[in-house]
């Protein structure tokens, strides 16, 4: 007689433990799965906050230097209503001593045989009319304001100038009138410039019996008032 085994039990029971075995295994995979997302999310929102705290500190420091720039502009605004002021200032300072001076200058550099007959004096733009003895004289005229300059020590008249030489022989005019001093290149500017001969006519003129021969002249040229 044969026995018969039934195996069906041990079969559904090593099933059973296979199918638990699988689960653990997918179980594990899955939580390893998360870890892993979970240690990648953790280090990317570290990486966003880091940036976002470099982005906020870029702001903070861009806001600082906004308010440093405002800072400045307004410097910059201040000092150019300074600079404006000053320069209403030198203009009044030049139209109370200007004239003063262009007479000042005008008078020692007219020589003995030329006299001015009209003189007008606009922005610093200047024209001279007058007459003269001879051409000679107008051209000594127009040599005497071309050597009135400014120097450190106020108004003066070129005695000597050698053309290598770094510095002028100057008489002072004015204050400290006849001294005469040398002075560096650098330091020394022209009272009158832009001297241009617009007529210079000759003409004969009676006086009694005697005619006398002159020469009717216009000039104009550039005043410089500032010292």
């Amino acid at each position: 007689m044969m026995l018969r085994i039934n195996l069906l039990p041990v079969r559904q029971g090593k099933r059973r433990e296979a199918g638990r075995q699988i689960l653990v295994v997918i179980a594990g995979v899955l939580f390893a799965a998360l870890a892993a997302n979970y240690v990648w999310w953790s280090q990317r929102d570290s990486e966003v906050n880091n940036r976002q705290k470099r982005i906020d500190q870029t702001q903070a420091r861009i806001n600082e230097l906004e308010k440093v720039i405002g800072e400045v502009n307004n410097i910059n605004k201040r000092k150019k209503e300074v600079e404006e002021k000053l320069r209403a200032l030198n203009d009044l300072r030049k139209q109370r001593s200007g004239p003063v001076r262009l007479m000042d200058a005008l008078a020692n550099s007219v020589p003995r045989k030329v006299a001015i007959k009209e003189f007008d004096e606009k922005a610093n733009q200047v024209k001279i009319s007058g007459f003269a003895a001879t051409h000679e004289d107008v051209a000594d005229m127009m040599r005497q304001l071309a050597g009135v300059v400014w120097t450190p020590k106020g108004m003066g008249r070129v005695i000597e100038k050698k053309r290598e030489a770094s510095t002028s022989r100057i008489e002072l005019i004015g204050e400290g009138a006849g001294v005469v001093e040398d002075f560096p290149n650098s330091e020394v500017s022209s009272f009158f410039s832009n001297i241009d001969l617009k007529k210079a006519a000759q003409r004969d003129e009676k006086t009694g019996n005697t005619t006398v021969r002159l020469v009717d002249f216009e000039l104009a040229l550039m005043a410089n008032y500032a010292t």
